[in-house]
């Protein structure tokens, strides 16, 4: 399941992680609205399933890098094939200014400049590298270790 506590945005949000149907744990996460209000915007639209059919609920976690990341958010065809925004097709790069310098970076997973959709990714470790390229908006606060298992 995945979701954003009612007194949003003063509360952070979730996702509850599993793998062949066994929880794995729940990963909180803050997302910085102030930096990149668009991205967070389109990355709770999908998570709280305010759009019919569009909605991070039961998607998958197609791609795992090991000691790289994790990426999901492909809930049309679950293969990391499609990414579509909320409001539309695309939308364009927003903000760079949250960097890729810890562990649990949650960002904008694309497939160019200004190509970011429903597609995110989240880091198993510092990823500077990524800085400039990618839109981060976001870090876990809690349950970092969640993914570990994959």
């Amino acid at each position: 399941s995945s979701g954003i506590n009612a007194e949003w945005p003063l509360r952070p949000g979730y996702l509850d992680i599993a793998h062949d149907k066994k929880p794995l744990g729940r990963m909180i996460f803050e997302l910085f609205k102030s930096l990149a209000p668009a991205t967070v915007e389109n990355f709770v639209s999908f998570l709280t399933s305010r759009l019919e059919h569009k909605t991070f609920k039961d998607s998958v976690l197609h791609r795992v890098i090991k000691n790289g990341w994790v990426q999901g958010g492909d809930f049309i065809t679950s293969s990391g094939a499609q990414s579509v925004a909320f409001n539309g097709d695309t939308f364009p790069d927003e903000s760079f200014a949250v960097d890729h310098s810890r562990r649990g970076t949650i960002g904008m997973a694309n497939d160019g400049p200004h190509t970011n959709g429903s597609q995110f990714y989240i880091t198993f470790t510092p990823a500077q590298w990524m800085n400039k390229k990618y839109v981060a908006f976001g870090y876990i606060i809690e349950g970092e270790s969640t993914p570990n298992p994959m």
